[in-house]
């Protein structure tokens, strides 16, 4: 398991990793995404490397007939990264929008 603190540059890295614009890298709720993605790559204990190591299971709602399968299987780490990715796109857009909004309000 890693012991290494995780490090600014660490969290740079990865938010340049997710494109993240260089002027959004103070966000605290960027940077709390960035340090998700640290953890999962870099587990504290033999129990979480475990986690996301595993796979969870999916049961599909929908007809079969579509070609779906009834039952599907996702690697956690998978998973946790596509959440991860998807809330650090809906912070970008909040904060673009909320910069957008301030500029019309100068004017």
């Amino acid at each position: 398991m890693n012991e290494a603190p995780i490090t600014a540059e660490t969290i740079t890295a990865i938010l340049d990793q997710l494109r993240v614009p260089v002027e959004l890298h103070t966000d605290p709720q960027l940077q709390a995404i960035a340090y998700g993605f640290a953890f999962l790559n870099a587990p504290a204990t033999p129990a979480e490397a475990r986690f996301y190591n595993a796979t969870t299971s999916f049961y599909s709602e929908e007809d079969l007939d579509e070609g779906f399968p009834a039952r599907y299987e996702v690697n956690n780490r998978d998973l946790m990264a596509e959440q991860l990715s998807y809330r650090a796109s809906i912070r970008i857009g909040e904060l673009a929008h909320s910069d957008a909004d301030d500029a019309v309000n100068l004017r």
